[in-house]
């Protein structure tokens, strides 16, 4: 095997050590041939790293309609049960033509007007508890 061949600069061209540099970084990096001083510093198009937002904006609320609000109940299993079977059977007397609402605010309404025996019945219970 023969010895390998070294290759300097081309012929007639004095190169120094920073202009062979140079030629070859040229060929990857726009900025190489500007002087070290003038070179910006190279800036990432994409951050390494993903940015989200500090928080996730809430979705919009559907506009109430006139009259209308929503509420939020916590109840026992057993009495949310019992409300709907009683929805379900206001609108299946009415044949289906009673929107759900409509059934669930007359129960809530009729239940309403029976607060006082209400109260007496909670009250005996407590008692009950108590005793």
């Amino acid at each position: 095997m023969s010895a390998r061949k070294q290759l300097g600069p081309p012929k007639g061209a004095e190169q120094t050590a920073e202009a062979a540099r140079q030629a070859v970084l040229g060929s990857r990096f726009s900025n190489a041939t500007a002087p070290e001083s003038e070179r910006a510093a190279p800036v990432s198009e994409t951050p390494h790293t993903p940015v989200h937002p500090a928080h996730t904006p809430a979705k919009p609320r559907r506009a109430e309609p006139a009259g209308m609000t929503r509420k939020t109940y916590y109840l026992p299993e057993a009495a949310a049960a019992t409300l709907e079977e009683a929805i379900g059977r206001v609108q299946a007397a009415l044949g289906g033509r009673t929107a759900r609402h409509e059934a669930l605010a007359a129960l809530i309404t009729a239940g309403a007007s029976r607060t006082e025996e209400i109260i007496e019945q909670l009250k005996a219970e407590l008692l009950r508890d108590l005793a």
